[in-house]
């Protein structure tokens, strides 16, 4: 029986994952943090010269444009290639493009610049944030997997939202280039931190996982997962696509996701104004809002891997995002910055408990040789579709108001959230 099928025995000691995850573990942490600088500083610096929100929404949409463009090819170059360069690779992009943009944009803030840069940081991201989760079933034991992303995403949020956005808003109140540029030399660091890591090839190369476990080879696998014949892009896209709509719980799982992306980037790309107009606070503010939000994150983090020793994954998975739903519709209401502050951390606590059961089952549930293409199918649902939510949000708000955008996503996600997830039950491997 998989272990996702019942509430698990594992117990809740410390586990040590190993020197291959720490490395992992480091590089994410520094990436992350440069995420979080860039991702409050490039808004705030539309906000300033192009305070209007369908281009504040705009810049959100650019940013995601690359999932929904390229997801599915570079699931094919992360199983065929070494992840690990992949993803160091794309920190030294990063690293480039920052360093640049420090340069260009120290003077003139044109749009179309900063919507330049959003696309290439985009493209980047995505094939970093494809590699990485695909490298990790081979980093650590099945049974561990809760436990290593629930330390990643630890490292994301408070290093990603928490850190990240106060110092955002800090530097960009000396200058935006130093912001810019230290968002570079934290992508740079990134890509340093990989460099001794072994090799992590895609199908064709990968070893068994930790603990002598592995996943049922797909049609066509020889021993270890290597492929005999080895199709074309399209071919190997399919076979990704297959894989996920013949399995229900991926197929559901995977809807709901794309759910909760759409929901995520329509209220995400007016949280700025909502901060802005609506309560009325700072740069340092909208930073420290968002730094609420990560706290709540960083406390699901810590109890989501503990609750999973309880509960079922699907079960978890369940009521944290319709519980997710609830908290933006709180987050719209709220009166003032406190009580906002207090719905997003809700939201951080039960986003986690969306996020990390889901990402583990999908990992123990794909065969080794397919791992980047279904985390690129997943990133497609999930964050392809966010450059249309993010254009919803900006609609949504010159149509309604920019609190009336949280209170309906917040509604549509509560009610999504039951009827996709519930005809699955408590044992999810089965087609």
């Amino acid at each position: 029986m998989d272990s996702t099928a019942s509430p698990k025995a594992r117990t809740a000691e410390r586990v040590d994952l190993g020197r291959p995850f720490h490395r992992l573990w480091a590089s994410t942490a520094a990436s992350n943090a440069g995420d979080g600088i860039t991702r409050t500083l490039l808004p705030l610096l539309v906000v300033a010269h192009h305070p209007d929100p369908v281009a504040v929404a705009g810049l959100t949409a650019v940013n995601m444009l690359p999932w929904l463009l390229f997801a599915l090819p570079v699931g094919v170059l992360v199983d065929r290639m070494d992840r690990r360069r992949i993803v160091l690779g794309s920190n030294a992009v990063r690293a480039a493009a920052l360093a640049g943009a420090a340069l260009v944009l120290a003077q003139d803030r044109p749009l179309v610049l900063l919507y330049a840069l959003a696309f290439m940081l985009g493209i980047a991201e995505t094939l970093a944030d494809t590699a990485a989760p695909a490298m990790l079933p081979r980093l650590v034991e099945e049974r561990h997997l809760e436990r290593a992303n629930g330390r990643l995403s630890a490292a994301q949020i408070v290093l990603g939202e928490m850190a990240g956005p106060p110092l955002a808003g800090l530097l960009a109140g000396l200058a935006a280039a130093a912001a810019l540029a230290t968002g570079g030399a934290l992508y740079a660091l990134a890509a340093l931190l990989l460099v001794s890591l072994v090799p992590l090839a895609g199908t064709g190369r990968a070893g068994p996982r930790p603990g002598g476990t592995n996943p049922a080879q797909a049609p066509g696998d020889g021993p270890g997962g290597a492929v005999k014949d080895r199709g074309g892009v399209l071919q190997d896209i399919r076979e990704g696509i297959r894989f996920v709509l013949r399995h229900r719980t991926l197929r559901l799982t995977l809807a709901a996701s794309a759910l909760c992306g759409l929901v995520f980037s329509a209220t995400f790309s007016m949280l700025v104004l909502l901060s802005d107009r609506t309560l009325g606070l700072s740069g340092t503010g909208y930073g420290l809002l968002m730094a609420a939000g990560s706290l709540g994150a960083v406390v699901g983090s810590w109890l989501v891997p503990r609750a999973a020793d309880r509960l079922s994954t699907v079960r978890l998975a369940r009521w944290s995002l319709t519980a997710s739903g609830v908290a933006y519709v709180l987050l719209g209401a709220a009166p003032n910055a406190v009580l906002a502050g207090v719905a997003l951390a809700a939201n951080g606590v039960f986003i986690m408990g969306w996020n990390i059961p889901v990402l583990s089952l999908r990992q123990r549930l794909t065969p080794e040789n397919l791992q980047g293409r279904v985390m690129s199918v997943s990133r497609l649902c999930s964050w392809g579709t966010m450059p249309v939510g993010a254009l919803l949000g900006g609609l949504l708000a010159e149509v309604l108001s920019v609190p009336a955008v949280f209170v309906v996503c917040g509604a549509v996600l509560t009610a999504g959230a039951l009827l996709l997830l519930a005809p699955l039950r408590d044992a999810p491997d089965g087609p």
